[in-house]
């Protein structure tokens, strides 16, 4: 049971799969299942760069402020797309 990585032929694997490409990509006009899945090999790429750059950050804040050097920078890298995104940012700590 199961398939490898080069098994693009037995995706979806799972029910729950198949109705998540129905919901979130048929069911919106963006084409087929089959075109969706024919998109996987193409967009690898950005699943090995996201791997090497991280999904989370953590920074200090400093009376209000980024505690950041003069010189960087805080930076979302879309690797696939351009597509919608949603950023969630979470603040933990004292306050005054």
């Amino acid at each position: 049971n199961g398939y490898e990585h080069n098994d693009l032929d037995k995706r979806p694997e799972r029910p729950s799969d198949l109705e998540a490409i129905q919901r979130n990509w048929v069911n919106k006009g963006l084409g087929t299942v089959e075109e969706f899945m024919a998109l996987e090999p193409i967009n690898a790429h950005a699943h090995l760069l996201a791997s090497l750059l991280g999904s989370s950050l953590s920074i200090p804040v400093i009376d209000g402020e980024l505690a950041i050097g003069q010189w960087q920078s805080v930076l979302m890298v879309e690797l696939d797309g351009p597509r919608n995104r949603t950023l969630a940012c979470s603040i933990h700590g004292i306050g005054d």
